[in-house]
């Protein structure tokens, strides 16, 4: 790694996707702010930073029910070097599962991914 002065190390990208669709709809609206406003004000809130494609990408998995589907989702992505933000992040993205009733969102810490589901696994 280079020993520039003018380079920063911002620590691990972490990359989660969220549904498209969800994100401004008013069913779910949480005191009267979207689940955008809400995903918005917590990276900015705890990392001062985040980054967010909104140019939809298609996600494809299998269901709890063995059925094939697949949703547009929007990417959003936020750097940091200490892993107990890792573990204050995935609360937060467990209760916006609640929220959006899903089953689970997609997660990507360094090389490695994860599922966060809504309800703890068995």
């Amino acid at each position: 790694m280079s020993d520039s002065l003018h380079l920063h190390e911002l620590g691990k990208m972490t990359v989660f996707y969220v549904p498209s669709h969800k994100l401004d709809d008013l069913r779910f609206n949480e005191n009267k702010q979207s689940a955008r406003s809400s995903i918005h004000e917590y990276l900015m809130n705890r990392y001062q930073a985040y980054t967010q494609t909104p140019t939809p990408v298609k996600g494809f998995w299998v269901n709890h029910e063995n059925i094939p589907v697949h949703d547009v989702m929007e990417r959003f992505e936020v750097s940091f070097h200490v892993e107990a933000e890792f573990d204050l992040l995935i609360e937060f993205l467990v209760k916006l599962c609640q929220r959006l009733d899903e089953d689970a969102i997609y997660v990507t810490r360094g090389d490695r991914s994860f599922l966060v589901t809504r309800t703890p696994r068995n």
